[in-house]
């Protein structure tokens, strides 16, 4: 285990065919994972100065290969009408200012950086898998301990308002869920990724995301569980070879998680009993969200009635809420609709919108596509299954029938953004490299 987490970052220190830039930039990348831990600000640091590197450095020796496809153009388009619609708001200086959202193509530049990297440190993909698996070790442990504890290793207890949330090295915020359900599904494709298809190989992945979803469950936060539980099914429908070993998790996992309930039903009570109770008092009973994200809902379908086009303009949800006209129940009001679709038509209106489904639907096109040729066993024309992976990720990271954080959140983005860069790798490089079915 010593020599697998240490032999990636010993022969990236040693080879002296990578540039001594690429070495450190990539080297930034690395820590990200540890930088998350802390909480926005340090990896958007990270996040920005990797942007600003690859921008300068593509343009200086002329990389424009990086830039010749539509993916690039069409990012740069809706951040620019995001800006130009900001401008025009009525609140111009809190749409451009909040959550760095007039730099949110930062996230673009950051993307092509990781597919520069990808593409010139060969170890890149396994150094950043081993910091991500030594960070989920330390964090999944540190939690399970405020579990049943009621504090963690410094300290820490569980979220105030909600004693069966978990908050672990995240202070007094209930995001260690969602850091350890991304992270456990980024991890999964890195595996795939950087290794050949072994027995060893899959069987180490596979309890990566039982271990994942049992301390998901319990961190006591829904949405995260979702997006691990829709990945772990879809694992089922487009990896043949996984399909047993993820059945045999998913009994471990529900073992597991019986077991521990045994000794505390704080998490039985928030994730099922609670969850149950809300969802079936929504307009559209039985969905995946609450009354009360319903609320902020209807708050911004209303704003997106009065501003079809064009919407209130970026991050302004927070402060048009607060007019009579869209307010619906107490409540709905906040900081953001909870949902990326929604706060997309309330802010930026149909425009806004079209770009981000118009992703989507491309993602669900390549991920039904596959589907079919692979039920046709038609083998010459699907993706590999590297390529196909992280088309699965980005439609969890981006699936519509769950509550959301906001669109432009930085510490949520640089996950959502991350994946990113790899899909670009695997799309837009022009290689044909077809891993053995």
């Amino acid at each position: 285990m010593y020599n697998f987490l240490l032999s990636p970052f010993i022969y990236f220190f040693k080879d002296h065919r990578i540039q001594a830039d690429i070495k450190f930039f990539s080297s930034l990348v690395f820590l990200l994972p540890i930088a998350l831990i802390t909480g926005p600000a340090v990896p958007d640091i990270i996040v920005s100065i990797c942007a600003l590197y690859f921008l300068i450095k593509s343009i200086f020796f002329k990389l424009w290969k990086y830039y010749q496809n539509p993916f690039i153009w069409i990012f740069l388009v809706f951040c620019g009408y995001a800006i130009v619609r900001s401008i025009t708001s009525e609140f111009p200086s809190e749409s451009l200012t909040n959550e760095g959202s007039v730099f949110y193509f930062r996230y673009l530049f950051f993307s092509l950086s990781l597919w520069y990297f990808l593409e010139n440190v060969k170890t890149f993909s396994k150094c950043l898998l081993n910091i991500i698996i030594i960070c989920l070790v330390i964090v999944i442990i540190d939690g399970m301990y405020q579990y049943f504890v009621g504090v963690n290793f410094f300290g820490n207890p569980k979220f105030s308002s909600d004693s069966n949330r978990l908050t672990g090295l995240f202070a007094d915020e209930p995001i260690i869920g969602r850091y350890v359900s991304y992270l456990s599904i980024f991890a999964f494709y890195l595996i795939y990724k950087s290794y050949s298809l072994s027995k060893k190989t899959i069987i180490f992945s596979i309890a990566l995301l039982v271990i994942g979803e049992v301390f998901v469950f319990f961190s006591g936060e829904r949405a995260p569980l979702l997006y691990i539980t829709l990945f772990s099914l879809l694992i089922l429908i487009y990896i043949p070879h996984f399909r047993f070993y993820r059945l045999v998790g998913v009994v471990i996992s529900f073992s597991l998680i019986a077991i521990i309930l045994q000794f505390n039903t704080s998490a039985k009570e928030r994730i099922i009993d609670q969850s149950l109770s809300q969802i079936s008092e929504t307009k559209l009973p039985f969905l995946p969200y609450s009354e009360l994200h319903e609320r902020h809902y209807i708050s911004a379908i209303k704003m997106f009635q009065d501003n079809p086009l064009f919407g209130v303009g970026t991050n302004l949800f927070r402060y048009q809420c607060e007019k009579k006209e869209y307010q619906y129940k107490p409540g709905s009001c906040t900081s953001h609709p909870h949902h990326y679709y929604i706060q997309l038509l309330a802010e930026l209106g149909i425009v806004g919108f079209s770009f981000l489904v118009s992703f989507y639907l491309f993602l669900s096109f390549k991920a039904l596509t596959q589907l079919y040729f692979q039920l046709q066993s038609n083998f010459s024309k699907t993706m590999s299954f590297d390529k196909v992976l992280i088309i699965l990720i980005l439609l969890v990271f981006w699936w519509p029938l769950i509550p959301h954080m906001s669109f432009f959140n930085n510490w949520n983005s640089i996950f959502l953004m991350l994946p990113i860069g790899f899909f670009l790798e695997n799309i837009y490089n022009n290689k044909d490299i077809i891993k053995k079915k």
